[in-house]
């Protein structure tokens, strides 16, 4: 690990007696100094037991440490002596192991003579223990030492018999000792909670067997509830009654103040990265503000939580740096920590807490699937410890979640960048990054908001990845303030011109799916998601732009279709003004047609066959002269007819090519006879090969046949 990334890993280490008073970050001090007043209770008289109350992670260790710094400066400073039980092991050395560790305590201190006698007497009561083990469910002294001993017959109850005496000589023995020890000894006892049901209960018990030593008191640190249930599974009856016999107070740790929640994320923030901190997206200080009072000050409930949730933060957010806004990324991972139930749903159905991801379309009158996951969203948040904080967590990540289940959740297009709400950003960061060939989301906000920069990520599209740029392109448009994209309707004609460019032009012709969306249809549907909808005369203008433009072929075919061809016009907004003439909009976009034939440029286009059958239905009185620019340009045709015929495509074989169903598509060009004769010469042909052999093979038997090797479709 280099020293960077220890700076931002919290090791989640306790605080250390010595410094624990001074480095206090919740509000302990009047809690450690209560226990220490209560620890005066220990006298020469009889033995004092105390717990110290928290779940895993609430700071018990750093706790102990205070109040250990506050005895300490006490007027009558006890002997300290520590004792864990996690660390020996053993179930059976249990009791050995923690009178030999008193006894060594006790030796080591400046009061020799009495220290001396009492570590004595403890390290021979100690060691008449060697033969015998605890026997579960069994009160000490009487039944404890009943023995395991390897013998026959009488002589073990004769055994067992003398070591119970023996025993009970030597307690009576330390009891004096410890008397005349003219200082109370303070035992610390932590990490019981970490220990297994079994050995929990001979902890307990042995508490319970030495407990009452005069002049020595016990601070006990625990989880209750896990204690409890380690005591029941243990058969131990009625086990918080157990309990009352053992400890005489109980005190529980008190919850993290405001105060020192507010601090250690403070902290914890500043400890990240500078980088991370960069004004990425507007508004973003102001939504982590809005998530800490709203959500995330309540799930932190421990100083663990703090650990564990920064330390997830500090891994995933570099990944995600500038691709997902800080306070998003912060809860995200609260989700993963606090929330196991919610993150898993997230992963398996995001769907449910976002709508469609890019690229998908929903059917009109169906139900939101963000309204049919409000019966698993409320069984995910049931089994979190704090269900109602992470649902507040969840309303504020996932707005349209709070409509859905009658809740509100502060929702505008000026935050929306950056946030999971957006499906794209929800994508990537499931995924913890843009990975090799993804595209950036940065990217694609720069192609929004700067001009200056959209030539240069649009030269990085691949073939692999321009439709998921078009797809984000959709998704973070429709979420943002249409007065900061600079040059609208040049960003609206240069995606048209994409279209007509070799990665969307390969995509297209090289599709190996059944399930696909033409580049075109993408790029159309981003087009129009950056129009208002009550920006009308917008689309009209960006749709006669389009039109005009030479280099912008496949678009301007896809707005005539929908302008001049398509009935129904009713969802579409990029539509050629009815006061526009029609005629000399078509003979412009003829115009430049003819300028691509001309050139060679024709079947690079994204959807040649579209075009022709397109301008078949537009204009086909001029069909005969482009037929006859085809013959000029492409002697055999066989890109002609390849791109007239190729229509149809399935899982079984791809592609395959058959007449028009409307025979006026082919006769627009040229009548049926003629083009069945050049199908006749080029099948003479020997050095003809597929597609185009299927293609022509079509046409002489007037049936569907597959490009990839001639063969008849069945459907």
């Amino acid at each position: 690990m280099d020293e960077s990334s220890e700076k931002t890993i919290n090791f989640d280490k306790p605080l250390r007696p010595g410094t624990a008073w001074e480095q206090d970050k919740l509000d302990r001090k009047e809690f450690a100094k209560s226990v220490t007043s209560i620890l005066s209770k220990v006298s020469k008289s009889s033995g004092f037991a105390l717990s110290v109350e928290g779940a895993w992670g609430s700071g018990k260790t750093s706790t102990l440490a205070m109040i250990q710094d506050s005895l300490s400066k006490s007027e009558l400073a006890p002997l300290i002596v520590h004792f864990n039980p996690w660390l020996v092991g053993d179930r059976d050395a249990l009791l050995r192991q923690f009178l030999s560790t008193l006894a060594s305590a006790v030796k080591l201190t400046d009061n020799a003579e009495q220290g001396k006698k009492a570590a004595k007497a403890l390290k021979t009561y100690s060691k008449a223990f060697d033969l015998v083990k605890l026997i579960p469910g069994a009160e000490p002294w009487s039944s404890i030492i009943k023995s395991v001993i390897t013998s026959t017959g009488n002589a073990v109850e004769l055994i067992a018999d003398h070591k119970t005496l023996d025993i009970e000589e030597q307690k009576l023995k330390v009891e004096k000792a410890l008397r005349n020890f003219n200082k109370p000894i303070i035992v610390f006892i932590d990490d019981i909670d970490r220990l297994y049901p079994r050995e929990v209960f001979e902890m307990i018990r042995i508490i319970k067997a030495v407990g009452d030593l005069p002049n020595v008191g016990y601070i006990l640190a625990w989880d209750h509830h896990y204690v409890t249930q380690a005591l029941s599974s243990a058969s131990v009856p009625e086990a918080t009654s157990y309990l009352d016999k053992i400890i005489q107070i109980r005190m529980p740790l008190p919850a993290l103040s405001l105060t020192s929640r507010e601090i250690l994320t403070n902290e914890a923030l500043s400890a990240l990265p500078t980088e991370a901190h960069n004004k990425y997206f507007p508004d973003q200080d102001q939504r982590l503000s809005l998530l800490y009072f709203k959500s995330l000050r309540d799930l932190l409930e421990q100083p663990r939580d703090f650990a564990r949730i920064f330390n997830t933060i500090s891994s995933i957010e570099p990944i995600l740096r500038g691709e997902v806004v800080l306070s998003d990324i912060i809860g995200l991972a609260a989700l993963i920590i606090k929330a196991p139930p919610v993150f898993e749903l997230i992963k398996k159905n995001p769907r449910l807490f976002v709508g469609p991801l890019p690229g998908e379309v929903t059917m009109p009158g169906k139900s939101n699937s963000i309204e049919k996951g409000v019966e698993k969203r409320k069984e995910a948040y049931e089994q979190c410890a704090t269900p109602d904080a992470v649902k507040r967590l969840v309303h504020f990540l996932f707005p349209q979640t709070a409509k859905s289940e009658d809740s509100f959740a502060r929702e505008n297009r000026s935050e929306i960048l950056g946030r999971l709400a957006t499906p794209a950003r929800l994508q990537i960061a499931l995924q913890l990054g843009v990975n090799h060939g993804d595209v950036s989301l940065i990217e694609v906000n720069n192609y929004l908001l700067h001009p200056e920069k959209r030539s240069s990520i649009l030269s990085k599209l691949t073939e692999r990845n321009c439709a998921e740029f078009v797809q984000h392109l959709t998704d973070i448009s429709e979420h943002t303030e249409r007065k900061k994209i600079k040059e609208l309707s040049s960003a609206c004609l240069e995606l048209a011109k994409l279209a007509d460019t070799p990665p969307f032009v390969s995509r297209q012709k090289n599709r190996s799916s059944t399930f696909f969306f033409s580049s075109s249809d993408l790029i159309l549907h981003s087009i129009e998601a950056l129009i208002e909808p009550e920006q009308p005369h917008l689309g009209a203008e960006i749709a006669l732009s389009i039109l005009k433009d030479s280099k912008a072929i496949t678009l301007a075919i896809e707005i005539a279709n929908n302008t001049y061809l398509n009935e129904s016009k009713a969802d579409k907004k990029l539509i050629i003004s009815a006061s526009e003439d029609k005629e000399k909009i078509i003979n412009k976009l003829l115009e430049n047609i003819r300028a691509t034939i001309e050139s060679g440029d024709f079947f690079k286009k994204c959807k040649p066959g579209f075009t022709l059958w397109q301008i078949a239905k537009l204009s086909p009185e001029h069909c005969p002269t482009l037929f006859q620019l085809f013959k000029e340009n492409d002697l055999n045709l066989d890109n002609f007819i390849t791109e007239l015929l190729g229509s149809s495509f399935d899982s079984h074989k791809g592609r395959a090519f058959k007449l028009p169903g409307d025979i006026k598509i082919l006769e627009a060009y040229c009548t049926l006879d003629e083009i069945k004769n050049s199908a006749h010469k080029r099948m003479a042909d020997h050095q003809l090969d597929y597609p185009a052999k299927s293609a022509w093979q079509s046409i002489i038997e007037e049936r569907e046949l597959y490009a990839v090797d001639g063969s008849a479709v069945n459907r």
